[in-house]
């Protein structure tokens, strides 16, 4: 889901967020794109004195305090399942066996994203948040447009719908 352009909180402000749960007492997401200016290999070694094979920026996935949480793409080292070839985990052993992987391609997270009982449902439903549907390759990107390109998408998908509303007035004050 991406921030509505609207949207002027600035945790949130041209944010895209991989909406990890969403249950009826809370929803749990990561922000997708607000890198910060600390290199995974370097905060890793200097936490862990763990020679990290990863240079990527470190992210902030929220306001929200909390783990080292990766979004990666090793089932084996998941210890949640998100979309297709998208797995998440918190785990510092997983975490660990991650930072040494060069075939790994994951994105770490501090802090993160979270909602209390019907929040997220309120905001959605006042159009601060927008949908649109990601895959593995797009939340693992850097994309520094990710934002634009996902607000474009979903502007052409409501231009381009297929079928034409037959009985709908051409001019809307006769609804």
């Amino acid at each position: 889901m991406l921030a509505s352009p609207f949207m002027d909180d600035p945790n949130f402000f041209r944010s895209v967020i991989y909406l990890v749960r969403h249950a009826d007492d809370h929803a749990f997401g990561l922000i997708l794109n607000r890198p910060t200016d600390f290199r995974m290999d370097k905060v890793v070694s200097m936490v862990c004195e763990l020679e990290c094979v990863h240079d990527r920026p470190l992210y902030c996935g929220g306001p929200v305090d909390g783990p080292l949480i990766a979004l990666h793409d090793q089932p084996e080292l998941g210890s949640e399942d998100c979309i297709d070839g998208l797995h998440m985990t918190s785990d510092q052993d997983k975490l660990l066996k991650l930072f040494v992987s060069p075939e790994a391609k994951l994105k770490l997270f501090d802090g993160f994203a979270g909602w209390g009982p019907g929040q997220l449902d309120d905001e959605i439903a006042t159009g601060s948040w927008l949908i649109a549907d990601v895959d593995a390759d797009l939340v693992l990107s850097d994309d520094p447009e990710i934002w634009e390109n996902l607000l474009k998408r979903i502007g052409q998908n409501i231009l381009s719908v297929d079928e034409k509303i037959t009985d709908s007035p051409i001019d809307p004050q006769w609804n």
